[in-house]
């Protein structure tokens, strides 16, 4: 009995609190955002554009210009004996210009991962992949974020 009466409390009071998640506000992409320029990576830029068209909304009066330049790299860490690649650190810096009427702010992101050299070339392409739409998703977030607190 004493358990119940305690759930139903907690619940009245986490219901009653005002606590809404970030990505749950309905407010969350109230903008619209214009890609404007890209450059760098083709590969990376598009994938950002394609999460960023998920977070705008088209009929918003908010309006945020952008600017796109992203540098991919691939760094050899690591050999063995026989000077055989067996570590590398995939680096990806991204360059944001935002404008917003007159105000114009730039936001800088770098994303690190090491990884291990494979023998299969087709699965370390892919993992390679895989970890450059995590950057990517990583980036729009931390754009989102930095929008939210523009607006």
């Amino acid at each position: 009995m004493i358990k119940k009466i305690y759930h139903i409390l907690i619940i009245l009071i986490l219901t009653s609190c005002g606590y809404t998640p970030i990505y749950n506000s309905p407010n969350k992409s109230d903008y619209k955002i214009n890609i404007i320029e890209k450059s760098g990576n083709k590969l990376i830029n598009n994938l950002i554009i394609s999460e960023i068209k998920g977070i705008s909304n088209p009929q918003s009066k908010t309006i945020f210009n952008l600017k796109i330049n992203t540098v991919f790299e691939k760094i050899i860490v690591s050999k063995d004996v026989k000077g055989t690649v067996s570590d590398y650190q995939l680096i990806l810096r991204s360059n944001f210009v935002i404008t917003k009427g007159d105000t114009i702010d730039t936001i800088s992101f770098v994303e690190k991962q090491n990884i291990k050299n494979t023998s299969d070339i087709f699965e370390q392409k892919n993992y390679e992949d895989t970890i450059k739409r995590n950057f990517v998703t990583s980036l729009v977030r931390k754009l989102n974020l930095e929008l939210l607190t523009k607006k």
